[in-house]
């Protein structure tokens, strides 16, 4: 009985066993992400586990990255302040050397008359005369009869023609007063058509050409604009003049001239003029120097320049047991700034007058590098030679010879000076040829042209007469001049503050990339410890339910072996 009690017992646990395993089976999959959750399995905390595992891979490295970014943002900062710091010197002293406010600018005794501007480079300390303006210069303008609004041409051309040449403009079938308008316009040969809408409904077609004289015109019609007519030397046709064409007539100290233009730069050498009005009376011209405005420039590019000093200064500190390095403490780019910036005191400036340096002028650096200006020494410089510390501001150009003149535009050519040689000419005066610096020019009628691998390229030279062998020719940056370029080089497509710039900006790639391939890499190891723990929680389990299992038999196992 006992035996087989036993034996009926031992059966009815060995089936409660087979059901709960077969319980447990239908629902691995939820205990299974349970225990990866919570660890059940091993009794462990797995999910905080993992955390702080990648986190100790992670967070060294992601240290390292943080503080490299940190660093790099603060270099890509610093460089930008004093490449700002640059930019507006240079944009502040560009602005008034273009606005003419240092310039000695011409004075006008009536500016109903007309105005006058100094030109960029000009040296008018000593300008005085008279103009006298007798008319200005017109543009011719004739009208057309007046037609009905809906008025139409057959197909035909208009023939312009002037003193210097024809041009032909082709009329569409079926055109309107204000195709033929368009047509005309289109052409771009000098002539600007319009129509006019009288209060009737009407409508004239005007036409009106360049201003001078030599630009009065006659257009001929064909076919079906054969009705558009008129004939300047005959003062006839369809059309109506309502402004005849005439150049300006005025004199320049008693001396007649004529003008195409009302605007013109070819009187009076350095000097813009604006005919406005007709006069009985000559203007008296004169000149203002702008001394106040020059003294100003003086005090103003220092502090400019300290500002931009004091920012380098501080971001290239070499650090110290008091105090850390700057930003840019080994930066290449802006030590080389700094450098041409030391230069730039003592750097001549001015090839003409009196003083060729800022130092000469009272400017000087102080032992941390930035500038002080001595106003005494300033205003002394002022008071004896004003043009001469005028030019230190302004970019100019000269020659030797009153009979070579440069004509290609102020700050195109390098500053320096270049020596004009060997001027050749054949038996009818023509300009065969001529070297600067030792260097062939091209030669293109009056004009030489410095070869574009000469150090003067973009230099162009216009000589007058035949007896012109040498010259010297100055191109004087001045200030602004100096500074601008400082600027190009520094920041043009191969400057050194663009170099800085580039490397900074692929560092900044260069981390981006490897905080990527950090969070890559730590996803991946993440998963991995994941799966090995939840794989370990799993087996764990197992054990603990066999364990179980076995317990569960011997105690009965036991409680068996006691009863009988």
């Amino acid at each position: 009985m006992t035996s087989s009690t036993s034996g009926v017992t031992s059966t009815s646990s060995s089936t409660a066993a087979t059901t709960a395993a077969t319980t447990s089976s239908s629902s691995t999959s939820t205990l299974s992400s349970i225990l990866t959750t919570l660890g059940a399995g091993s009794g462990l905390d797995t999910t905080n586990l993992v955390n702080e595992l990648v986190a100790a891979s992670q967070d060294p490295i992601q240290q390292q990255l943080d503080t490299q970014s940190t660093t790099n943002s603060n270099r890509i900062s610093a460089l930008g302040t004093i490449t700002s710091d640059l930019s507006a010197l240079n944009t502040s002293l560009s602005s008034l050397v273009s606005g003419g406010s240092l310039l000695t600018q011409p004075s006008v005794s009536d500016t109903s008359v007309l105005t006058a501007t100094a030109e960029s480079g000009s040296r008018l300390s000593n300008l005085s005369g008279s103009i006298k303006v007798e008319q200005l210069a017109q543009a011719q303008s004739i009208s057309t009869t007046a037609y009905d609004s809906s008025k139409t041409f057959d197909a035909g051309t208009l023939t312009f023609t002037n003193s210097y040449g024809s041009a032909t403009v082709p009329i569409d079938a079926g055109s309107s007063l204000s195709d033929v308008a368009k047509a005309i316009n289109k052409k771009q040969a000098g002539f600007t058509a319009t129509v006019l809408t009288q209060s009737s409904g009407q409508q004239q077609l005007m036409i009106t050409g360049m201003t001078g004289d030599a630009y009065g015109f006659s257009v001929s019609g064909s076919g079906g604009a054969s009705d558009i007519n008129y004939d300047k030397s005959a003062n006839s046709g369809s059309m109506t003049v309502n402004v005849a064409a005439q150049d300006a007539k005025l004199s320049y100290n008693n001396v007649e001239v004529t003008r195409s233009s009302n605007t013109f730069d070819d009187l009076i050498s350095g000097v813009s003029i604006n005919l406005k009005s007709a006069s009985s009376q000559p203007v008296t011209l004169g000149s203002t120097r702008q001394t106040s405005n020059v003294r100003q420039a003086v005090l103003n590019f220092v502090d400019a320049y300290n500002e931009l000093y004091s920012d380098i200064s501080t971001n290239t500190a070499i650090g110290t047991s008091s105090s850390s390095a700057g930003a840019l403490a080994n930066d290449a780019g802006v030590r080389t700034l700094k450098s041409s910036l030391n230069s730039m005191i003592n750097q001549k400036l001015s090839s003409t007058g009196s003083y060729s340096t800022l130092g000469e002028i009272g400017v000087s650096i102080n032992r941390d590098g930035t500038l002080t200006a001595d106003t005494t020494q300033l205003d002394t410089a002022l008071a004896n030679d004003p043009d001469s510390v005028e030019a230190l501001f302004n970019p100019t150009q000269s020659t030797s010879n009153s009979a070579v003149s440069i004509t290609s535009s102020i700050g195109k050519v390098t500053p320096g000076t270049y020596k004009l040689s060997d001027v050749t000419y054949d038996e009818s005066g023509n300009i065969t040829g001529a070297k600067l610096n030792g260097k062939d020019m091209l030669v293109s009628g009056k004009s030489l042209i410095a070869s574009s691998d000469s150090t003067a390229a973009g230099l162009v030279l216009k000589i007058s007469g035949t007896s012109v062998t040498d010259s010297t020719i100055s191109i004087d940056a001045g200030v602004g001049g100096a500074v601008n370029q400082l600027y190009t080089q520094m920041t043009s497509s191969g400057g050194a503050l663009t170099a800085s710039k580039n490397t900074y900006t692929k560092v900044a790639s260069a981390i981006t990339q490897k905080e990527t391939d950090l969070t890559s890499k730590m996803s991946t190891y993440r998963t991995r410890l994941t799966t090995q723990f939840t794989a370990m929680n799993t087996a764990v389990s197992g054990y603990k339910s066999t364990l179980s299992f076995l317990k569960q038999q011997i105690s009965l196992w036991t409680k068996d072996s006691s009863s009988s």
